[in-house]
Order: structure tokens, then sequence, then C-alpha cells
């Protein structure tokens, strides 16, 4: 049996997924299996995924990346499980240094620093996002509207860790942030997270698989905050936190909404913010305004 499995989800990934699929093969590390999920791709995916005789394949109809997840840790051999999206990559030591660092601190759960990748540039993800380790309840309440600081390319779990909080939530009425709500579970078991400072994977953006649209963005930001606040079993204190980041998520929703013009749509999140975060968000919106106007006229 293999140690390790690798989990990767894919829908219509034909463009880039040969990319991670080499970059498991690279590997220094060499006990793991590959599983790929195909989501229901009507593109040349399972081709590709084929051509790789490493390589478990397994396709299902379109249901979004939750039950995806799921499938590959429920078809998972390893007693680990780690994350790689089908548009990202690996560094060739990622496991061996991942597996070895979780060794030595007795680790259920670890991520590590990954390269953000756009436009041909590349930055450590750790300069725009800052990590948090131990104990990362509240850090994950206050800032992931911010900096979403745990990157699913990163991440190494025990398998059965992930069973005992119930893996990737599949009732969540969006069909993003699956990983923060399963962070979220992690942490509210008490779970210690351990992060390796060294810059292991390549996180991707800038490509038709993106949400280019912030609004929708931060939509699904606000259904899912409103969700895990009814749904999970958050202590008064991550409550409360999540209530005021809620109050932030709608402003800043109405605010961009009201930046473009679309008011009617816009009232309803600014009528839920409290008074104090909508002004302090208007203030900033005309003092930025005024900024532009006089660039503008220099």
């Amino acid at each position: 049996m293999p140690r390790v499995s690798v989990i990767i989800p894919a829908f219509n990934a034909e463009a880039f997924l040969a990319r991670a699929l080499r970059s498991v093969e690279a590997q220094t590390y060499s006990d793991y299996e590959v599983i790929l999920i195909d989501d229901g791709s009507t593109d040349a995916t399972a081709e590709v995924a084929r051509s790789f005789e490493s390589v478990r394949y397994f396709h299902q109809s379109n249901q979004y990346q939750p039950v995806a997840r799921n499938r590959g840790l429920r078809e998972a051999k390893g007693e680990i499980v780690a994350f790689l999206d089908a548009d990202d990559e690996w560094l060739p030591e990622k496991l061996e240094r991942q597996l070895a660092f979780m060794d030595e601190n007795e680790s259920r759960i670890s991520y590590t620093d990954t390269f953000y990748a756009k436009n041909g540039k590349r930055v450590r993800y750790s300069k725009l996002a800052p990590p948090h380790e131990g104990q990362i309840l509240t850090q994950l309440i206050e800032e992931w509207l911010d900096f979403c600081f745990i990157t699913m390319n990163s991440v190494v779990a025990e398998k059965r860790l992930l069973e005992e909080v119930g893996g990737f939530d599949e009732h969540a009425p969006f069909s993003s942030f699956e990983d923060y709500g399963l962070w979220l579970k992690v942490a509210l078991s008490g779970a210690r997270f351990d992060y390796l400072d060294e810059p292991l994977a390549v996180y991707y953006r800038g490509h038709e698989s993106d949400s280019s649209d912030s609004v929708v963005m931060l939509k699904r930001y606000v259904q899912a905050l409103e969700y895990y606040s009814s749904h999970y079993a958050l202590p008064p204190d991550a409550r409360n936190r999540l209530g005021q980041m809620l109050e932030r998520a709608n402003v800043a929703l109405g605010a961009k909404l009201f930046k473009h013009g679309r008011l009617r749509e816009a009232a309803p999140y600014l009528r839920r913010s409290s008074p104090l975060l909508l002004v302090r968000k208007v203030g900033l919106f005309i003092t930025r305004r005024i900024k532009s106007v006089f660039i503008r006229s220099e």
C-alpha cells in the first residue's frame, strides 16, 4: 500500500493537467499513488489522464469540487493524502520535504509556502498572505476575507483526520470555498496546523478556470459565512468573530456593487452592515476617488 495518496480533481483541464501530473512524477519521494477524479469533463481530460501510467482514473458526472475531492478521499489507499489542483504543480522535493517535516513534528496536517504565478511572474505566496500555524481558528475567521493563507496545493494531511471531521462539505449551497469549510472543521476539532516555510508548489492564476468577477467571489464569500455561522458548531467567541466578518463582507460587497453603479443590488448588503463599518467604507471610497481625480489633473 502506498503511504501517500495524491488527490487531483479535474474538470475540463486538458490545457494544464499534464503539467500537474508531470510534477507529481518528478517527485523525489516515490511511495505514492495518484488518484484523478474527472468531474464530468467534456474535453480531452480523460485522454491526458490515461496517458500517465501512474494515474488511477475515476470519472463521475459533474458534481463540483467538494464531491470530487471526497470521492478522492474514499478511493485513497494511503494513510496520508496530499492535494493538487489540475491547474497547479509541485516542485520536485515537495512530498519528501513535507513528509519529513511532518514526521519530525508529529503533524496531522500541514501546509507549505507556495509560489503565486500570474502573467509570467512568480512571488512567494507568504508575501501576499502571511501564514499562521498552531490553533488557527481565529485567523481563519478574521483574515480569510483579505488573505486566503492556505492554498490547496500545499496541504498534506492524515486521511483519518479528514474523515473524522466529515471531509469536504457537500451540502453547502455554493460551489467554492470548500477548502475553507474543511479547514474550519479541522480547526474546530482542535487539530494543530503546522507550517513549513518553504515554497514547494506553484499556484497559477490568470487562466480561464479562474473566476475573474470579484463581485461573484464576494457573493460566494457572504453565502459561505452565512452557511458556516448557521451550520457549524462554533464556540460563542468564534461565532461573534464570524458575525463581525459577515458584516465586513456585506459592506465590502455592497461597496463593490455601488462602485460599479449597481445601486439596487448594493442596497440590501449595505443595510446588513453596521453604520460604523459603512461610514468607514464610504469614507475610504471617497478618499480614493479624490486622490484619483487629483492624480489625473496633474
